[in-house]
């Protein structure tokens, strides 16, 4: 410790050296500056920069020219002593009377007098001249005087000419003397005075009009105040002096025409809502903001003899006049903001957290220990806290102490943030405004002070050179506004609000309000000639300054503390608790002013609830839905939400009663990968969303799903909460991976990212007025900062739960506009659209009729299957919708689009109509797996086949049978798989380069494929029987056939030719062949009862039809990306044939052909009669065949993760896992906290018997998952059913019988926080077991959980676990799987 004191000692001392060489520094280089004033540090005597002196009392500066000049400047009027009143013969004496200088001085070309007099009449020598004007920078002969004509630019050549008279009052700013320099050519001419001065009556000198009867004598003789009248006009106004009259039209009219500025005094008993006037009258606010706890006056007189309000009942009144909830008195967490609620309590409080202060014993979390905000009364939570190492963001500048990070764009912005003063440091050369004159030493000059001989640039810039080049009239001509010199020479010069174009001669105007945000107002800026004003939206008043405004009325601000929702003044400090059903935490909430309601989601609650915002009821608006985000549509009178596990966004009306599931709108259901957040805009119709998928981003569509497109997609970590600021008309999101607060424009465009320390874990976020506010999950407060540059930051709430939603109330939100929708007579449910307009919506399962207003049920079962890479796209009654939908139709018809679960590489499917099933195969997993399709839900049953190191290239299933006809790269001849039995036998190998594309009509027994044959331009479209017989060529001379479909008959084959971009179609031998021109791009094809459909790709996906005159129609267009198209009608999957009934009574494959069928063995198998199989010996004992039938591999290496044989067929296994992500396959989980016992792997043996052959039913089978969930495991965990026992298999953190319990209790104790630390040590083991496996496997970017989406429980377990160094959630490991080889 002594060591450290001494270091502490030295470190101060040689600071202490270093910043008095530093000031020292500084004052001599200020010394040798302009007119500058230096007060030293160390030191109470003031410095005078050159040009200037000092007032005998030492309390400040004059400038030289002010000296001796009749004024006195000095509040001691030192300036004006020991100045003489008569000069000698050889002096002359300056205008002001007050100096005398040598003769030899005078017309020397530097002005020894402070008014310049003695260079003022320089120019008499001239022929001709006789009248010098323009500051003596021009002389006209006297023929030119009263001429009629203006030939002096300031006019005195035509000024009184007949009979001295006031010309009126002329704005003069810069005018600091009360008289103003004569201008005459000799002793015998008389005194001419300036534009807008007045001669005194003994001649002797000129003052301004302004002047003038203003109370206060300015001439010698004191001829400018006698003649005044006393009484005015009535049409007048009389200045307070009583001694001048203005015209009523000029009082309050920004512009003071009285001396003592009376004219302007008490103008804001003008202005709306005026109550009380402050700050000398100059000033009026309404009577919202007296009392409001802000200081809008400057004098402070509008908070100011407050009377005290109290509180209610419910509250408790802090010793500052704060009201607080009674509820949060003695809990051990202060509230008021002076303590008051936590003082004078009778015991400790029993605090449910971890940690207590010791001494004043408030309940304290870890995370504040050490956060730089003090606690503890006794200020022990921030006492020997460690130094962490500064490690800057990406958007961040490290001053140079290394001692502080400061966002980016707080690096030269005029205010110094580092404490070492280095972020204003080295921030290049200064621009000066267009107006003023820039000195080589970087200062800024007005025009007037450049070449007047004296310096006033440092470097002294501003003088010599040719400044004796003064502007003659052709220049003052050229320029538009007028010419001055500089040392550089003449230069146009431009009043303040222009600018000097690149002609050098032409001054416009500036748009003060253009690219300039928004510094410059905070809401409204009306551009002006030479200027611009602020304005405010409506219910806005102006604050002084003239810059900002203020909203009329206190807002607050709604947040949720875990399961509590919390109203804080942003003004009084108020705090209030709503009524909260949640046992969980609420993640999400909004609010509808003109239902007075708070609504909300929470982990526990299987549906959308309110709460009143009197705090006396309670209610649900729709059940059976599960929400991540919801969103107020308050003008169209619906809710939005986020269904994360579907990855749709979808909205209800808000009725007054409760409405089931089956109730709402999807809006948007395509492509969508993980949502995160969702914020609307009404007023233009428009809803904003953070997706955190595979790739992240920030998108906008209308609100009725149109118009979409991504407008942020760079820039950011991992997307969380996002709102809107409707008076910047920006919208803003928290990044927890960048640790910062963004925006953008509506457009995405000027993106700005403010990273800051208080930014460490934003969650949620509100944007209202000038301030930014949001919630740190982690940390546990709630904050606010100014929204452009990220100051002012303040701490508004900090509890010990965890906060998430904020929003803030005011009735002008949400006000203003007319709701389309009142317009609209939509039979079920009116949204906006971009603009704002209206839309109907239909609920799933109707259709929008062609008056576009009513709904109906489905009249033709027709329906369409589109595959996209994660995404699986029911378009509804195909007939109805393609003739009578708009021709200009942008997006998706009626349609019902569903997230496949755990697929993101989509790329073949086939569904069969008889049991919902859907398959589909996934590249990214080479897999193929099963899907039941019940109504809007789709459910994963598990992998049916899973490859290694191979890809299946084509696809179809056998709805008789439920075999599927697979090919893939590495196995290129068409092979068919039984379901479940995972039986497989090879069909057609001969003669086989690479399989695209299969089509089966099980009715007629018959197959058909394309084979592209290797090194070969052409390929062929051939069928067989479905047993391989009978294989012949259908068509030669295709080029790319794909996608190939039969005809309801059966008798023949459709394609498409993705290589000519034709149709093509020829009976099945071979005759008939027929061609149609479907253009480039294509794609698809597909069949119905009524029509033949396909599909292009290129910059959209368009689906086309043809009508009944044989003409291609386009039916619609979508930016979704699609990769498979199927039709389905009622003539669909249709018949039978020999296998229908009891698998045609074969052991293993029953494939029909058009006379019966025929019976086959699993491959390693033959048939022993007509039926049944036994095993056939080809290799040895242990060892089994690989099925290319080229080598056999010993059995414990089929399915062991690594290819032994050529094909890889030894890698052809079926899994038996389900698809939720639960490690393993699991047996019911009792209610202890015992781990799941996994089942031992099901290994498929080779079946010798029919009484050996696997029983699909022993296996898990995968329920009803969605009804089954709610009902018997409480809606967090699926079922499953062994041995026909119905159990339940629990998501991550939930256990019980009925998945009722959940393991994260948090704050419940020390041995909770044991459970939590033992739980994160099992997290990193196994995020270090992810890493690894990962970087073995080499796969996918994200597992089928990750994948999925983020559900709120992930969002909880986040914000309760979130590691010190925040990420995006880690991906889970893949469970391990069951599986046997297909064989």
């Amino acid at each position: 410790m002594l060591c450290l004191s001494y270091s502490r000692h030295l470190v101060r001392f040689i600071q202490s050296v270093a910043m008095g060489a530093c000031m020292l520094l500084c004052a001599v280089l200020l010394q040798l500056s302009g007119p500058l004033q230096v007060v030293s540090a160390e030191s109470s005597s003031l410095k005078c920069g050159l040009g200037s002196q000092l007032c005998k009392d030492g309390s400040e500066c004059v400038l030289y020219k002010h000296v001796c000049d009749g004024e006195p400047d000095c509040k001691d009027e030192s300036d004006e002593e020991d100045c003489v009143s008569r000069c000698n013969e050889d002096q002359f004496q300056c205008a002001h009377g007050k100096k005398c200088i040598d003769k030899n001085q005078v017309c020397d070309g530097t002005a020894q007098c402070q008014d310049r007099s003695d260079e003022m009449q320089c120019k008499k020598q001239t022929k001709g001249c006789v009248h010098h004007c323009d500051d003596s920078s021009r002389c006209i002969p006297a023929n030119f005087l009263c001429d009629g004509e203006k030939d002096c630019a300031d006019g005195s050549d035509e000024a009184n000419c007949e009979v001295q008279q006031e010309d009126g009052y002329e704005k003069d700013k810069g005018a600091s003397s009360t008289s103003v320099p004569a201008t005459s050519v000799g002793s015998s001419t008389p005194i001419k005075c300036p534009f807008g001065s007045k001669l005194c009556k003994d001649g002797s000198e000129c003052v301004l009009y302004k002047h003038v009867c203003d109370g206060e004598a300015d001439c010698k003789d004191g001829s400018d105040e006698g003649e005044c009248v006393s009484t005015c006009e009535t049409d007048q106004f009389q200045c307070a002096h009583g001694k001048k009259c203005i015209e009523q039209s000029q009082v309050c009219d920004g512009v003071p025409q009285c001396q003592d500025r009376s004219d302007e005094l008490g103008c804001a008993e003008q202005m709306q809502g005026c109550a009380h006037q402050c700050d000398d009258k100059s000033r009026c606010v309404p009577k919202s903001f007296l009392c409001d706890g802000e200081r809008d006056c400057v004098d402070g007189s509008d908070e100011a003899d407050c009377a005290d309000t109290g509180c209610t009942d419910a509250e408790f009144q802090c010793i500052s006049g704060q009201c607080v909830s009674v509820t949060m008195l003695c809990d051990g967490h202060p509230d008021c903001q002076d303590r008051s609620d936590e003082d004078s309590c009778t015991s400790p409080p029993v605090c449910t957290t971890k940690h207590r202060c010791p001494q004043s014993k408030e309940c304290l979390v870890q995370e504040w220990i050490c956060d730089g905000d003090q606690d503890c009364k006794d200020g022990t939570d921030e006492k020997d806290c460690p130094v962490a190492q500064l490690n800057c963001g990406k958007f961040q500048w490290s001053c140079k102490s290394k001692t502080k990070c400061v966002p980016t764009a707080w690096r030269c912005d005029g205010m110094k943030d580092c404490n070492d003063g280095s972020d204003e440091t080295e921030c290049g050369a200064v621009t000066c405004p267009p107006h003023q004159f820039q000195c080589g030493s970087q200062e800024c000059l007005d025009p007037v002070l450049v070449c007047n001989d004296i310096t006033n640039c440092a470097d002294g810039s501003d003088e010599g050179g040719s400044c004796q080049m003064n502007c003659a009239e052709a220049d003052n001509s050229r320029c538009s506004q007028g010419c001055y010199a500089t040392p550089q020479g003449t230069h146009c010069r431009c009043a303040p609000g222009f600018r000097l174009l690149e002609d050098g001669l032409t001054c416009a105007d500036i748009d003060e309000c253009e690219g300039r945000w928004p510094g410059v107002c905070s809401q409204l800026c009306i551009n002006a000639l030479g200027s611009y004003q602020c304005d405010c939206h409506p219910g806005y008043i102006m604050e002084t300054g003239g810059h900002h405004c203020k909203i009329t009325g206190e807002p607050f601000l709604l947040t949720s503390v875990q399961t509590d929702l919390f109203l804080f003044g942003l003004r009084s400090g108020s705090l209030d608790v709503l009524s909260s059903s949640a046992k969980k935490a609420i993640l999400s909430l909004d609010y509808d002013w003109r239902e007075q309601r708070v609504f909300w989601v929470s982990l526990d609650t299987d549906g959308i609830k309110w709460s009143s915002l009197d705090q006396k009821t309670t209610g649900t608006l729709i059940k059976g839905v599960r929400a991540d985000s919801i969103a107020v549509d308050w003008l169209g009178r619906n809710l939005y939400w986020i269904d994360g596990v579907n990855s749709q966004i979808v909205a209800v009306s808000l009725a007054t009663g409760t409405v089931k599931s089956v109730g709402h709108s999807v809006i948007l259901d395509e492509d969508l990968d993980q949502p995160r957040s969702l914020a609307l805009l009404p007023q233009k119709g428009l809803m904003f969303w953070t997706e955190i998928g595979n790739v992240v981003k920030i998108e906008r569509a209308g609100m009725d799903g149109s118009e979409r497109t991504a407008v942020v997609n760079s820039s950011l970590g991992w997307p969380g909460g996002v709102a809107v600021d409707t008076i910047s008309e920006r919208v803003y999101w928290t990044d927890e991976r960048l640790r910062a607060i963004g925006s953008a424009t509506l457009d995405g465009d000027d993106i700005r990212i403010l990273q800051m320390k208080e930014t460490t874990n934003p969650f949620s976020l509100a944007v209202f007025n000038d301030m930014l506010y949001w919630s740190d999950a982690k940390k546990r407060v709630v904050l606010a900062a100014h929204k452009i540059s990220g100051k002012n930051h303040q701490v508004l709430l900090k509890r010990p739960g965890q906060p998430f939603g904020v929003k803030v109330i005011h009735p002008l939100l949400q006000v203003g506009i007319e709701n389309q929708c009142e317009k609209k007579s939509c039979s079920h449910m009116c949204v906006l659209a971009p603009g704002p307009k209206a839309v109907c919506k239909c609920p799933a399962g109707l259709l929008l009729a062609e008056d576009g207003l009513t709904c109906s049920s489905l009249v033709n079962s027709a329906y369409l299957l589109m595959l996209s890479p994660s995404t699986v796209t029911q378009v509804f009654d195909i007939y109805l919708q393609s003739r009578h939908t708009a021709a200009d139709l942008q997006g998706w018809p009626e349609h019902l689009a569903l997230q496949v679960p755990g697929v993101n590489e989509a790329a073949i499917m086939d569904y069969s109509l008889r049991d919902h099933t859907l398959l589909v195969t996934d590249d990214g997993t080479t897999s193929l797996s099963s899907f039941k399709l019940k109504g809007s839900d789709l459910s994963s049953q598990g992998q049916l086949l899973k490859l290694l190191g191979n890809t299946i290239t084509a696809m179809a299933l056998d709805w008789v049978t439920c075999n599927v006809y697979w090919s893939s790269n590495k196995q290129p001849r068409l092979q068919v798989t039984s379901i479940p039995s995972a039986h497989t036998a090879v069909l057609i190998k001969e003669g086989v380069g690479r399989v695209e594309s299969i089509a089966l009509h099980p009715p007629s027994g018959r197959v058909c494929f394309t084979n592209l044959v290797l090194q070969s331009t052409v390929a062929t479209v051939e069928c067989a029987n479905m047993d391989g017989a009978g294989r012949s060529v259908a068509w030669k001379d295709a080029v790319q056939p794909t996608s190939l479909v039969f005809s309801s008959n059966g008798d023949m084959i459709y394609w498409a030719d993705t290589g000519s971009g034709t149709i093509g179609s020829v009976q099945l031998d071979g005759s008939g062949y027929r061609e149609l021109k479907a253009g480039d791009g294509l794609a698809a094809v597909a069949l119905t009862d009524y029509a033949l459909l396909w599909m292009t790709v290129s910059d959209k996906t368009r689906l086309w039809y043809r009508d009944e005159q044989q003409q291609n129609k386009l039916w619609f267009e979508v930016d979704t990306e699609v990769i498979g198209l199927k039709a389905f009608s009622k003539s669909s999957q249709t018949g039978s044939n020999q296998c229908t009934e009891n698998n045609g009574d074969c052991h293993h494959l029953c494939l029909a052909t058009p006379k019966g069928r025929t019976c086959r063995c699993a491959h390693g198998q033959v048939l022993v009669n007509a039926t049944h199989c036994g095993p056939e010996r080809r290799c040895s004992d242990g060892g089994r065949q690989c099925l290319d039938q080229l080598s056999c591999q010993p059995v414990e290496k089929f399915c062991n993760g690594r290819v032994d044989c050529n094909d890889h067929s030894d890698e052809n296994c079926v899994g038996l896992k389900p698809w939720s992500g639960v490690e393993g396959l699991a047996t019911p989980q009792p209610s202890s906290s015992s781990p799941p016992t996994p089942l031992p792997p099901v290994t498929l043996s080779e079946v010798t018997g029919l009484n050996s052959t696997l029983n699909a039913t022993g296996l898990l089978k995968i329920l009803d998952a969605q009804q089954c969930s709610q009902e018997h495991c409480s809606g967090n965990g699926r079922c499953i059913e062994t041995n026909g026992d119905t159990a339940c298999v629990c998501s991550l953190v939930y256990s019980g019988d009925s998945c009722q319990h959940n393991l994260l209790k948090t704050m419940q104790g020390p041995l909770v926080y044991s459970a939590a630390g033992l739980c994160a040590g099992v997290v990193v083991i196994a995020v270090i077991a992810v890493v690894v496996k990962r970087k073995s496997a080499n796969t996918r970017s994200a597992s089928p959980a990750a994948v999925n989406g983020t559900s709120m429980t992930d969002l909880e377990n986040k914000a309760e676990t979130t590691p010190t160094t925040q990420t995006a959630p880690p991906e889970s490991d893949k469970p391990e799987e069951a599986a046997s080889s297909v064989g």
